[in-house]
């Protein structure tokens, strides 16, 4: 699906942009800590910033192993509208007010996605039948 998205960037943005299969080609859960862990392998001078909307931060405590998450990444919040100020920087984009749950939601009730996403992500999602699309 990341790919798909990608194809909706322009070129300046594509060329700056890599899609890895790490979580996707591991086997049993698959946590943030471990990703970032193995890019760390991969990219061993690189910091890494982790970018999270404001409702995900906001838990973020409840992460696994979020202590040791904090260490090694920085935190940057996509503000949402209507949240209040999270611990972390954050930045306001012009984007739509959803997130990925609704996303989630949206699709398996059946209900119109077409203002949520741009045609390549419904047409990935419908093709593969995610989140209970047929």
């Amino acid at each position: 699906m990341c790919i798909a998205a990608l194809g909706d960037l322009p070129d300046s943005l594509q060329e700056k942009v890599s899609v890895l299969d790490l979580e996707v080609n591991r086997t049993g859960p698959t946590f943030t800590i471990d990703t970032i862990n193995q890019l760390r392998m991969i990219y061993p001078r690189d910091t890494f910033t982790l970018i999270l909307g404001s409702d995900a931060a906001e838990k973020i405590d409840q992460w696994y192993r979020s202590d040791a998450l904090l260490k090694i990444v920085e935190i940057l919040v996509v503000k949402r509208p209507g949240q209040s100020k999270s611990a972390f920087p954050e930045v306001e984009i012009k984007a739509l007010d959803i997130s990925a749950t609704q996303v989630r939601d949206a699709v398996a009730k059946r209900s119109d996605v077409a203002p949520m996403l741009s045609p390549s992500v419904r047409t990935y999602i419908k093709e593969n039948g995610l989140y209970g699309s047929k």
